[in-house]
């Protein structure tokens, strides 16, 4: 039962008790005196101790029933320092119609650097910066829910430094006003890394592929970069085996390491040659890494990319560039070498033979076969060095 509801229990046991004393005690008095046979005197003497008997049972009776309401009065202001003054969360109760802050905790003292008396004097808008109290109007203007969960709002402090709380609050009545009592617990730091985070997304959407894929392998979430450079739209990607952009370049042994290391909760790294959805093949430079849940189970592997189509083609180029050179260098000391000794030894013939028509026709086929093996170097040396030259015009004509 409330206590306003037990309001009527003391003045109704008074005037009950009084209504009982002084209907029977009266007639037993005169019952007794008369089986007795008292005196005027005693009679009189005991009606006078019967007045003061009834005072002090009484007031026993209205002692104990004012003390029994105290102590419930009590319980409930300490159940209020204990749920409101002492609790650890930001708490305040301000006027709904004058938005004047009535009432405030030691937490929202601390929080907010002002003291409980400045806080007594504030409203709501001393408690946000410029920016929101345009927001803060329309809200309140709105809120009709007696309990509300206002999300996250900026605030600021007394010296002007902002920080984000979550707002809840409920309906209530104080000093007699219509009240709203609110919660306002500080979120800045998750907020902060929320934003932070949101801002690392943006920047790593920017510069790599990113996907995440089931442990079954089938693809359940990409991003814009890695579409693009696939060719793939997302919902062609969505539910596909990670298989789909294979090229042939790998073994299979190569995949079979990478499942190995990854499901084992290893990191995985290395250069893949991909397959875009027009059938171009594309190189990244990936990094896939298992991703736990909270019982420390792997159930999905995140996967991140870097487009090095450019420098994978580059390195291949350096490398058959490199090759052409080596035999170019073995058929300068080979090839070349085996004619150019035999036209040395004809040169001393021309010495000793006054015909020299069998050593003009000798000496014009090893010419032929040196110019023959001259072609064959210069061809391989510009095989790969005119592709480059002609991929390097063409760059600088679309630029």
């Amino acid at each position: 039962m409330k206590l306003e509801e037990k309001d009527w229990v003391i003045p109704l046991v008074y005037l009950s008790a009084g209504i009982i004393w002084i209907g029977l005690s009266d007639a037993l008095l005169f019952f007794i005196s008369d089986e007795l046979n008292f005196s005027q005197n005693i009679i009189t003497t005991i009606s006078q101790w019967k007045g003061f008997f009834y005072v002090f049972i009484t007031s026993i009776l209205l002692y104990y029933l004012i003390k029994r309401k105290t102590n419930l009065l009590l319980l409930v202001k300490n159940d209020f320092k204990r749920l409101f003054q002492d609790n650890p969360n930001p708490m305040y109760i301000y006027d709904i119609e004058s938005k004047d802050i009535l009432l405030a905790n030691k937490a929202a003292s601390d929080q907010y650097k002002y003291s409980l008396q400045e806080l007594s004097q504030l409203n709501l808008n001393h408690l946000r910066p410029d920016s929101e109290k345009e927001k803060l109007k329309t809200h309140l203007g709105n809120l009709t829910e007696d309990f509300k969960d206002s999300g996250e709002w900026l605030h600021q402090d007394k010296n002007g430094k902002l920080f984000y709380v979550n707002i809840f609050s409920h309906i209530t009545v104080y000093k007699g006003k219509a009240c709203r009592i609110v919660n306002a617990i500080n979120v800045n730091k998750k907020v902060m890394a929320e934003l932070e985070r949101e801002n690392f997304e943006k920047a790593l959407d920017k510069a790599a592929l990113v996907s995440v894929t089931g442990i079954d392998g089938n693809i359940q979430e990409v991003n814009s970069e890695f579409c693009r450079v696939s060719g793939y739209a997302k919902n062609e990607l969505i539910g596909q085996p990670i298989e789909i952009l294979e090229s042939g370049e790998h073994e299979p042994i190569f995949w079979k390491d990478m499942w190995q290391k990854i499901k084992a909760g290893e990191i995985w790294r290395a250069d893949v040659k991909n397959k875009s959805k027009s059938g171009k093949y594309y190189w990244v430079d990936i990094v896939i890494s298992p991703i736990k849940n909270h019982k420390g189970e792997i159930y999905k592997f995140m996967s991140i990319s870097y487009d090095i189509t450019e420098k994978k083609n580059l390195e291949l180029n350096q490398q058959k560039l490199l090759d052409d050179f080596t035999d170019y260098a073995f058929q300068t000391s080979h090839e070349l070498r085996g004619p150019l000794t035999s036209m040395m030894g004809f040169t001393l013939l021309f010495e000793k033979y006054e015909d020299p028509t069998f050593l003009i026709d000798k000496l014009k086929n090893t010419t032929a076969e040196m110019d023959k093996v001259i072609r064959k170097m210069n061809d391989n040396l510009s095989r790969i060095a005119l592709e480059l030259i002609q991929e390097k015009r063409d760059n600088q004509s679309s630029g």
